[in-house]
């Protein structure tokens, strides 16, 4: 019998690979207090107190020997009396013994007496300066954990202590490899779970001072002195507190370049020496670029899909050009990087030169952030993606696949873990069957597009013109990649005000710019469509004056069928390309270009397509 009491209850019987925890919510609050006490009397009045807290029913004895007898029944434990200790290690038993009942079975059969011992023995370790050692025995213990202790059981005021008790040992857990990479010159691979946790966490001065120094450790030393303000910020707002002596003692050693900040880390090749493959954790989430505004409910459903008890999760983001879809992917990654000890995993599928990246140079890379040796990944994309699942099938790890040109792409690169999670933007609207949450961008509206140039511009030259911004917000078309270049531009010229801007975007657009920024992006996308969709969305855009596009006057460009143009039209839909309205009469749709497309006004080449140039795209 085995009890794993680290995240939803889970009980298997014998050698049973089914989970047979108990449906009703009282018989299983009995079998999960009696497992956290296995070996030990739980007191029938502790019982009736975790069930019934102070309102007991008149029949409370009869009723709870019933629960006991189904639990017995259900699980093959008897009813033994007399001395239990003498048959701990016979198998497993359920006593009734000295006006209680002891459930008998071996430590490590509950996986949280596996868990303590280890994170004892990873404190010794620490203690004794094998931070190695200590950061690998947490990395073991951690791996226990698939959510909050108990997440799925009711709980009464003594599980309730137990599973805080236990949920605080993973965040100390958490904490003390945290501590152990910082000691082995970790500071790189630890920025972006720092980063999440510390927006977290404002007032945890733990997270804060973790961040800092990893900041510090980095030549970032700005960035750190800025975590500082931030942490004292909201400790003063929200606790009305000054921040710790420990807290303030690192920012005055920072602002003074303290040398002893640095620390001394482990020589690099100690550590990828003497670490085990099963013990590498890869970290391979590109930082934020920018606070996301007007997301806040996608953000929210993406975390909270890869970060729920379920098995295999997988979430899609869909959106068009310059939508933010790939900074939303690393904000989420990051915030549920928790839930995923086993590290995540990180590839473009498109590299610069807008090129599909080699499915298996992709597996190498997961690999050898897993611990794989070189000379094992010298194989076809067949066995390198059978590899990956073996990998990753008792691990819990995050893959994020950024620019994913169609489902195919997908198959090789899926981790087949149940704790595994997947988090895939696309380059045209994605369906994967098994998918968990499909999240879907779009235009900003006006005033978060307000808040993103206010928030990266300086506040008096928003005061001093707010027309002028609401021009330049307006000519952005709520897209944050369009809104994030012209906020860096208005950075880099501090003497141009909003107005001066806008006046600017639009002759830059007329002269063949790419004023917003996005014609990169628009590339990009272009590798997703067929050769034919291609040489339509160039005869296309090159039409002059056409803004609305219906089928008929669509294929007369083309110079094909009705039914042929309309596939050609909705590819360019699935691109993100084209938007369709609502069908006419006639019951045809009618498309217009994206917003996106509207500031490309310039003179532009389809990669793939040699010597196609079209003159001038058509405003939305």
């Amino acid at each position: 019998m085995r009890v794993n009491l680290l995240g939803p209850f889970e009980v298997y019987a014998g050698d049973a690979c089914a989970n047979t925890a108990p449906a009703a919510q009282k018989v299983r609050q009995i079998l999960a207090l009696l497992a956290l006490n296995a070996n030990r009397v739980v007191r029938s009045g502790q019982l009736v107190e975790e069930l019934w807290e102070e309102n007991p029913p008149s029949s409370v004895s009869t009723a709870l020997q019933t629960y006991i007898c189904q639990i017995r029944k259900k699980f093959g434990l008897g009813s033994p009396r007399g001395d239990a200790a003498r048959r701990i290690g016979a198998g497993p038993t359920l006593s009734t013994v000295d006006g209680g009942y002891q459930l008998t079975l071996p430590d490590d059969r509950v996986d949280a007496f596996r868990f303590e011992p280890l994170i004892c023995r990873a404190r010794q370790e620490f203690n004794a300066g094998d931070f190695l050692r200590a950061r690998n025995s947490v990395v073991t213990a951690m791996a226990l954990w698939r959510d909050s202790a108990l997440v799925d059981v009711r709980k009464g005021s003594i599980l309730e202590s137990e599973a805080l008790r236990l949920n605080e040992l993973h965040n100390s857990a958490r904490h003390l490899r945290i501590d152990a990479d910082l000691h082995l010159g970790r500071h790189h691979e630890l920025l972006s779970e720092l980063t999440s946790l510390a927006r977290l966490e404002p007032t945890n001065e733990g997270v804060q001072r973790h961040l800092m120094l990893a900041l510090y450790r980095t030549d970032r030393r700005a960035d750190a002195l800025r975590a500082y303000q931030r942490a004292r910020t909201a400790i003063a707002d929200e606790l009305g507190l000054d921040p710790s002596p420990e807290l303030q003692a690192l920012h005055t050693a920072m602002l003074n370049s303290d040398d002893s900040l640095l620390g001394v880390p482990v020589p690099l090749r100690a550590v990828t020496t003497t670490a085990s493959p099963t013990t590498q954790v890869p970290r391979h989430l590109p930082p934020a670029r920018a606070r996301l505004s007007g997301r806040r409910g996608q953000l929210a459903r993406a975390v909270g899909a890869l970060t729920a008890p379920a098995a295999g999760r997988v979430v899609v983001v869909n959106g068009p050009l310059a939508s933010g879809k790939s900074e939303l992917c690393v904000h989420a990654a990051q915030e549920a990087s928790a839930h995923y000890p086993d590290g995540q995993l990180f590839a473009r599928l498109l590299d610069g030169d807008n090129r599909p990246v080699d499915r298996a140079t992709v597996l190498r890379s997961f690999l050898r952030g897993l611990g794989a040796p070189d000379d094992r990944l010298d194989r076809d994309v067949t066995d390198l993606s059978l590899m990956f699942r073996a990998w990753t099938a008792d691990r819990r790890v995050l893959v994020v696949l950024d620019d994913v040109t169609g489902p195919d792409d997908l198959a090789p690169l899926l981790p087949s873990g149940k704790g595994c999670g997947t988090l895939i933007s696309g380059r045209r609207r994605l369906f994967v069957a098994s998918s968990t949450e499909q999240v879907e961008l779009d235009r900003l509206p006006l005033d978060d597009s307000l808040q993103v140039l206010g928030a990266a511009v300086a506040d008096h030259r928003i005061t001093m013109d707010p027309e002028g911004v609401r021009q330049l917000a307006e000519l952005c078309h709520g897209l944050p990649g369009a809104l994030l270049a012209v906020a860096s531009k208005l950075r880099l010229r501090p003497h141009w005000t909003a107005r001066q801007a806008a006046h600017r975007i639009a002759e830059s657009s007329e002269a063949g710019g790419d004023p917003l920024g996005i014609r990169s992006s628009l590339e990009r996308s272009l590798t997703a469509l067929s050769a034919d969709a291609r040489s339509a969305f160039d005869t296309l855009m090159a039409a002059p004056g056409l803004r609305g596009l219906g089928v008929r006057a669509a294929a007369s460009l083309l110079g094909t069928s009705a039914y042929r143009t309309e596939e050609l039209l909705e590819e360019l839909v699935e691109t993100h390309l084209l938007r369709a309205s609502l069908p006419s009469t006639a019951g045809r749709f009618s498309y217009t270009w994206e917003p996106a497309l509207a500031a490309l006004r310039t003179r532009h080449t389809t990669p793939g397509v040699t010597g196609r140039v079209i003159p001038q795209a058509i405003p939305a």
